[in-house]
């Protein structure tokens, strides 16, 4: 009877998962817009999972290579990892460029990575804690509301999710080093994977040292340190060093299958970090849905760096890789030129997780008082859920009344948007080079090579047409009363499609 009881709870808890999961799914799609927004990073992602089964990958490369070679700096990549391409080409050939359908696997994504964040958290923790940390996270409106966009991100959660789950995998039965070849091959085909949805994954490979560093260390005989480390490393070096093989290999293979830049220069650098990191704090109280509020942002960091510690000190080789991975990233994104807010998303979840792991350590400090540990874990858990949650249903009430008066996002497929795309496609030769602000989004829907650019003697140098967007100066000049070299062809009330004569 206790058994059958015990297997009653365990169906009724996994149902309330499934159910959650559910729940979190059509909460995220109750958000959506109709359409798509105009930030074109989407519009290269969908044009490379097209080429797929197009078949012109080499052709689509090229386009962006003109692009970027003939915009101004800052402008694009050549071409983005194929990872996130190809998790979309198969639903891009199945539906063309059905934006509404297209997110829902944005949305499947999401809570799959909601679903390994629940299980990391929860190996070190527990369930109630693990809960608490994925509800913050699942119910936060600045993550439910990014499944509105088809760029990489949760492609690239997910993949680093995997990375994290596998090397906890491995260590149910041994460390690291000693989890056996096959293990540690897949370690660095899994690694390989989230290198070819972003670039950021980089950071997986101090991740995996750091593992290896904590097992040489825990392993060795305190007395005889260094001799013991010495000794593991000449015995079992060829553990050390295959996941590393096993990552250069398939980066290599993948390169050659589809090639992109490896470590494509983006203008990033340290000068940045002073700024990025100083922007932090705010961006933190954003995503958690708490307000602008840097003081708070900052108390939430402390506490988190108090649980880093304490993480490192009590489960080295299952915290001390978050840590890496944290910080590491933190870093990498700190040198970006510019603060993009969608970027740090990858950081807050473990900026969480270190906050519960201090105040679990708070409570146990209240040694058999278990009522009011668990009080002192959840109550702050909940709070910011609460807080999520009361935002929420007017979110999605806007968004619902938004589609159902005929709205669209500013982007491809509104009504004010298309007919300058329309307009291109009437009115260029097909070879045509066409300016644009917009430059990868003209590509993806007219198939016409254009770049970007606020100066406009570069226009009259290598544009044939230069599509308007009027009364704005967001990448693409401003034009006096006197336009020299331009002739009007078509425009309507938002844009101008000028011939470049000269």
């Amino acid at each position: 009877m206790p058994a059958l009881t015990a297997r009653r709870a365990a169906l009724a808890r996994d149902a309330g998962y499934v159910v959650g999961l559910i729940g979190i799914a059509a909460l995220a799609i109750s958000l959506h817009r109709n359409g798509h927004t105009q930030g074109d990073d989407f519009a290269l992602y969908l044009r490379q999972a097209r080429s797929i089964f197009d078949g012109d990958v080499g052709q689509v490369i090229a386009d962006n290579r003109f692009a970027v070679l003939n915009s101004d700096s800052g402008f694009s990549p050549e071409g983005y990892p194929w990872g996130w391409p190809l998790v979309l080409s198969p639903f891009v050939h199945l539906w063309g460029l059905d934006y509404d359908r297209l997110k829902l696997i944005t949305v499947a994504l999401f809570v799959a990575w909601v679903v390994l964040l629940f299980g990391i958290v929860r190996r070190r923790l527990g369930r109630w804690a693990a809960l608490g940390v994925t509800a913050v996270i699942a119910t936060s409106p600045a993550y439910l509301l990014h499944t509105d966009q088809l760029i990489s991100e949760y492609a690239f959660f997910v993949s680093v999710a995997l990375v994290i789950w596998w090397c906890d995998r491995m260590q149910r039965d041994a460390d690291v080093i000693g989890a056996g070849r096959h293990r540690l091959v897949v370690l660095g085909v899994l690694m390989a994977v989230a290198f070819n949805v972003r670039r950021e994954a980089m950071v997986l490979v101090a991740v995996v040292a750091v593992l290896q560093l904590v097992a040489l260390l825990t392993a060795a005989d305190r007395s005889r340190l260094l001799p013991r480390v010495r000794e593991r490393i000449r015995a079992d070096w060829r553990s050390i060093v295959t996941p590393y093989a096993s990552f250069v290999a398939c980066v290599v293979l993948f390169q050659l299958l589809l090639p992109t830049a490896l470590l494509p220069d983006n203008g990033n650098s340290r000068s940045f970090l002073k700024d990025r990191l100083g922007e932090v704090p705010s961006t933190l109280t954003r995503q958690l849905n708490l307000g602008v509020h840097p003081l708070v942002g900052i108390l939430i960091l402390l506490v988190a760096a108090v649980g880093a510690v304490i993480g490192i000190r009590r489960r080295p080789s299952l915290d001390a890789p978050l840590v890496v991975l944290a910080v590491s990233t933190s870093f990498i994104l700190g040198t970006h030129l510019r603060q993009v807010e969608r970027y740090w998303l990858q950081v807050t979840p473990w900026v969480v997780y270190f906050v519960t792991v201090a105040l679990v350590e708070l409570g146990r400090a209240f040694g058999g008082h278990r009522r009011w540990a668990s009080v002192i874990v959840a109550v702050p858990l909940v709070v910011v859920v609460a807080a999520h949650l009361v935002i929420l249903p007017g979110r999605v009430s806007d968004a619902r009344d938004f589609d159902q008066a005929g709205g669209w996002q500013f982007g491809p497929s509104n009504p004010a948007v298309d007919p300058v795309y329309d307009a291109v496609l009437a009115v260029t030769p097909a070879d045509s080079i066409v300016a644009f602000y917009r430059a990868r989004t003209m590509t993806l829907l007219t198939d016409r090579r254009s770049f970007q650019t606020r100066d406009l003697d570069r226009i009259l140098r290598s544009a044939d047409y230069y599509a308007e967007r009027r009364n704005s100066t967001y990448w693409q000049p401003k034009l006096d009363a006197d336009h020299e070299g331009l002739v009007e062809v078509w425009s309507d009330q938002r844009w101008i499609l000028w011939e470049v004569t000269e």
